[in-house]
């Protein structure tokens, strides 16, 4: 039976309150280099069969990790709905999201949510069903290859990068990489896009406050904050456009292990 190392937290960011985005933190327990995977299969939001492929016991903690805490705030954040009819299930682009076990409530709409894990620490982000988010958390001084610049950006955008990252190396790419992926969770595509096609900085070299893609307006915002270590987070939301097909009924999530290849689907 897996339960939780420590308790959860919940993290006050300085987004407006109408907003409803609620977001929640939780240490990930460690665990050792070929240590055994514990059955974590008594959790909610779990998916049996996906979890049997995991490998590693620290793919295991963090998946258990995230979705207890998913779990634990849908059940606090939406009392109404009661967690044991619905499911997490995956969209095309592997990103999960919520839906019903049957389809007695199908019109009702369900909760956006967004999980990021990183080096011991998952965070979740859940709001209401008409406000994608996107949030995102990487150690603010990860060590990174400087060939990583390439994969976020192009063009001027990626000059303007290479300038920032000459004065203040990681952090920079660090800052970049948990933007544009908060950005890519909240427009609910994952790396099904490449990085480099959301744009986050102007001709003056500031981040922009908001992107506009595809006709998606998606808002983002980037805090250092300070836990055990510094970390950067970014959360990205913007208000669903329409209700139609693959939003009448569900609300899609993407969380990930962050690295600098792409994130791996929880």
């Amino acid at each position: 039976m897996w339960f939780p190392c420590d308790e959860i937290k919940e993290l006050n960011l300085d987004l407006p309150k109408e907003l409803g985005i609620e977001i929640n933190y939780l240490k990930i327990r460690k665990t050792e280099f070929g240590e055994e995977i514990k059955d974590i299969s008594n959790l909610d939001f779990i998916d049996l069969e996906e979890i049997r492929n995991f490998k590693t016991a620290k793919r295991s903690e963090e998946h258990a990790t995230g979705r207890y805490l998913l779990f634990q705030m849908f059940r606090k954040n939406f009392p109404s709905i009661d967690p044991k009819l619905i499911r997490v299930s995956r969209d095309e682009n592997r990103a999960p999201y919520f839906e019903w076990k049957d389809n007695t409530n199908e019109t009702e709409l369900l909760p956006n949510f967004s999980i990021s894990t990183t080096r011991g620490m998952a965070i979740v982000a859940i709001s209401n069903a008409d406000l994608r988010v996107g949030i995102d958390v990487e150690i603010s001084n990860q060590n990174r290859s400087k060939n990583l610049l390439e994969f976020l950006s192009n063009g001027l955008e990626l000059e303007q990068i290479k300038l920032l990252y000459e004065s203040d190396g990681n952090n920079t790419l660090n800052k970049i990489w948990t933007i544009k992926e908060s950005i890519l969770k909240a427009l609910r595509v994952g790396m099904s896009i490449s990085p480099t096609q959301i744009k986050i900085m102007n001709k003056n070299n500031k981040f922009e406050q908001n992107i506009n893609y595809d006709g998606s307006l998606i808002n983002f915002k980037n805090y250092l904050i300070k836990f055990k270590e510094e970390y950067f987070l970014s959360i990205a939301y913007g208000n669903l456009k329409s209700a139609g097909p693959g939003n009448r009924t569900r609300t899609a999530g993407l969380e990930g292990q962050n690295h600098t290849a792409r994130p791996v689907l929880q």
